[in-house]
């Protein structure tokens, strides 16, 4: 026991303490581009979106949700949007919430409003308070309101949704259901976003190499997990994407195991489901590893089984097919190799600022959507899973592998374990 952690201990010591530099900010030019956008879709309707980011911790971390933050690149809560696309001058108004000199000697000054912020953001008005009474002047210039904010699976709307029905009802306008609007528009990203996923993706791939050297029997999965991700730290990831899942011989047959807390033992597979995030952009990426440094034959035949239906939905991905019928390709390949039965998810989601972001399953996957290509075989009377999981971005030809430089292969990832456990050469 005591060799093995020692092992794992010493591989820390490679790495250069992290030292990492702020990621650039996208500028106000690109949200200005992306409200064009969506009051063009309006019809002349105004519209009104609150933020609805969660705190979390004591320290009342917030993380803003990705429509309003993809809208605005705002991080505050208690944050409002409202689009007057037939206004000349006010098109844009950005409500944030009001300044309280008590709360913020616990979370820092807030800027004030100035000529400096408003540039900062883009927009044409920034106020504090609630959108109400400017929705309702609104009204006066417009034939309709559209509600954009997306549908809740409780029976009690949300805020904003509620606001712009009750201004339309009193007002008398029209109201225009646009609710997956925002979704549709960003599944296609940019350039800019583009590259923000794929340095999320390098930063990852350092992390998984951590992983195939990490993943020998005698340590925890917990011991993989900390070493997984000081990797991704050290590379400069900014985040991670969700909470790293290490399921070691029956934990791997648990799609979302969080414990952490097994020994790895000779024979077992590591099912790795971890990823960084770079500038709030999510990476999604999942390998099973060999504790033993090789696949038993058992083992293998299931693997094999992944890979080929892995390979079957990259066949199939073109313009035009939707991830509907992806599912269907997935299921279809391990149908053949007789493991439907134990595959329990959906062969793929959309990623982007969130990690599992919005988009359309049943429509045509947009040139410049990303998603995950993720089948999976779970077993749990055998003690084991696999799982492979990687990135493509959809064009206009076809796709493009984002996760190319992440072994996947069988024998390609047995290789990749060997030289990532091999002795380092001396001086």
């Amino acid at each position: 026991m005591l060799p093995a952690l020692l092992f794992a201990a010493s591989i820390g010591t490679g790495y250069a303490h992290p030292q990492p530099t702020p990621v650039a900010e996208l500028p106000a030019s690109v949200y200005q581009a992306r409200r064009a956008r969506v009051m063009d879709a309006l019809g002349g309707c105004a519209a009104v979106l609150s933020a609805q980011g969660e705190t979390s911790g004591v320290t009342e971390d917030f993380r803003q949700d990705a429509d309003f933050y993809w809208l605005t690149g705002l991080n505050e809560p208690g944050a409002h949007l409202l689009l007057q696309p037939k206004s000349p001058y006010r098109k844009v108004t950005l409500f944030l919430q009001s300044r309280d000199p008590e709360a913020e000697r616990w979370t820092g000054p807030r800027e004030a409003i100035s000529p400096a912020l408003i540039a900062r953001y883009g927009v044409d008005v920034v106020r504090r308070g609630n959108p109400a009474a400017t929705l309702a002047s609104a009204a006066a210039h417009h034939d309709c309101i559209a509600v954009i904010a997306p549908g809740t699976a409780t029976a009690e709307d949300r805020a904003d949704a509620q606001l712009a029905q009750r201004i339309a009802g009193r007002f008398g306008l029209r109201t225009e259901y646009k609710r997956g609007l925002l979704g549709e528009l960003r599944a296609a990203h940019d350039e800019a976003e583009l590259a923000r996923m794929q340095r999320a993706i390098a930063i990852t791939a350092a992390g998984h190499e951590t992983a195939a050297r990490a993943t020998i029997a005698g340590v925890s999965e917990r011991d993989v997990q900390t070493q997984l991700e000081y990797s991704f730290y050290a590379a400069g990831a900014t985040g991670l994407s969700y909470p790293s899942i290490v399921g070691s011989g029956p934990n791997g047959a648990v799609l979302h195991w969080d414990q952490n807390s097994r020994l790895l033992q000779e024979g077992d597979l590591v099912v790795i489901d971890a990823a960084a995030e770079y500038g709030r952009y999510a990476a999604d990426v999942t390998r099973t590893y060999p504790v033993s440094g090789h696949y038993t034959a058992a083992q293998a035949k299931v693997y094999r089984a992944v890979y080929q239906a892995q390979e079957d939905i990259f066949a199939a991905i073109k313009p035009g097919v939707s991830m509907a019928e992806l599912q269907h390709v997935a299921e279809e390949s391990l149908r053949r190799t007789g493991y439907l039965a134990a595959f329990i998810h959906g062969f793929g989601h959309f990623v982007g600022l969130d990690v599992h972001d919005g988009g359309d399953m049943e429509r045509p996957i947009p040139v410049g959507a990303v998603f995950t290509v993720e089948p999976g075989v779970y077993l749990p009377a055998e003690g084991f899973g696999v799982r492979i999981e990687d990135e493509v971005q959809m064009t206009d030809t076809g796709y493009r592998l984002l996760t190319r430089d992440i072994p996947r292969k069988l024998e390609d990832v047995e290789a990749w374990v060997r030289r990532a456990r091999a002795p380092a050469a001396g001086p």
